[in-house]
């Protein structure tokens, strides 16, 4: 079962291959309940092809996640974009985050959530740092064990837990280290 803890994971925190990944696979292990909405994945999707993904791939990787986490696209929350009060370029995602009944917001664009905007709505919003430190502190097994699945499916070329972090500390570095320290500290694991 699926935990009811839903979380909004910005288009920001969407592009960033192996942080998307990270993201997902925790997802994926049932510590949250991911959600976006069909703008979020599209301006993610623009962002892939600005950033050099040839759009066939990008189109193929939202289609991935959308197979992957069939519920976490919200619908309906058109409708409450006027009346959110934080940036207008981000009301869509607080909106989404609203009508999808979520605690936290991912975001690498905090500025654009502000706090008395968002306490009254019982929602906060956390870097993708912060928010994957976390869920180390809540499950640290399973994030581990998200990482280390990572890696087993990379193979072309192979990679190892400890390349991924080093990866993942380029959007989490707070995260990144602590996963490092906690995976060297058992013994049952090897990087």
């Amino acid at each position: 079962m699926i935990s009811s803890f839903g979380v909004v994971l910005d288009a920001c925190c969407l592009v960033p291959i192996t942080l998307c990944d990270a993201l997902l696979s925790t997802a994926d292990r049932r510590l949250y309940r991911p959600l976006w909405s069909v703008a979020i994945l599209d301006e993610m999707e623009r962002a892939l092809v600005k950033n050099g993904v040839p759009a066939d791939k990008a189109a193929y990787r939202r289609e991935q996640m959308d197979l992957a986490f069939p519920e976490a696209t919200i619908v309906g929350y058109e409708v409450l974009i006027p009346s959110m009060g934080n940036d207008e370029k981000d009301r869509h995602v607080l909106a989404a985050a609203v009508r999808g009944s979520a605690q936290i917001i991912v975001t690498a664009n905090l500025r654009d959530f502000p706090e008395e905007v968002l306490e009254p709505l019982g929602i906060r919003a956390e870097t993708p740092d912060d928010f994957l430190m976390d869920l180390l502190g809540f499950d640290p097994a399973e994030v581990l064990g998200a990482i280390t699945g990572m890696a087993a499916q990379k193979t072309r070329p192979p990679v190892t837990e400890l390349d991924l972090l080093q990866r993942i500390g380029k959007a989490a570095p707070h995260f990144a280290a602590a996963a490092l320290m906690t995976l060297e500290s058992d013994p049952r694991r090897s990087c």
